[in-house]
């Protein structure tokens, strides 16, 4: 096309800015469009308050959180010294209903939630910073007490592993989106 813009570039161009805003954020992709769409800022919209925090910083940890080390403190969603109100917290329990949330909030199928709660409980009993040897060497980290260096949670360390998005993001996808649950000893609901 010469001398105007491609239409279909364009549109790829802005399917992947929002895909962006939308990760960069921890927005689910649907909610990010439907604040677009409405004009809205994301962080105003009704429909967007209650997601978890969105990540930053070179392993994951919630925002404001200090560069470093994750988020600690309460409950799930309850403020804490170095972390904002809101953002996920190591410590406390999360609820088999805060987990079902927690798994589609970065993209797991709701079909899947159930299950994958169910998991969660029986892997950590709910608890984001807890930690356990593996007989391969490495570590079970995390609600879904993913394995490093060589299991579901290779390439990630033991504290981008304690963040519950984080390690959420990764059980979604090391188990295809609830569908194979092979490298987890539990047996699910």
């Amino acid at each position: 096309m010469a001398g105007g813009v491609d239409g279909v570039a364009l549109g790829a161009v802005a399917a992947g800015g929002l895909f962006l805003y939308a990760g960069l954020k921890g927005y689910s992709i649907p909610h990010a469009l439907q604040a677009v769409i409405s004009s809205k800022s994301p962080a105003a919209s009704p429909v967007l308050a209650n997601q978890i925090a969105p990540l930053s910083g070179a392993y994951g940890a919630p925002a404001g959180s200090p560069a470093g080390s994750p988020a600690t403190g309460g409950a799930p969603g309850t403020a804490s010294p170095t972390a904002p109100a809101g953002a996920p917290s190591v410590s406390g329990n999360y609820s088999h209903a805060q987990l079902m949330q927690l798994w589609q909030s970065v993209g797991g199928s709701a079909a899947a939630a159930n299950n994958a709660a169910c998991h969660a409980i029986q892997e950590s009993s709910g608890r984001p910073g807890v930690t356990s040897p593996n007989p391969d060497g490495g570590t079970n980290v995390g609600l879904w007490q993913l394995d490093t260096p060589g299991g579901k949670g290779a390439g990630y360390s033991i504290a981008q592993l304690q963040n519950p998005v984080v390690n959420a993001r990764v059980a979604v996808q090391g188990s295809s989106n609830g569908t194979d649950w092979s490298a987890w000893a539990t047996p699910g609901c």
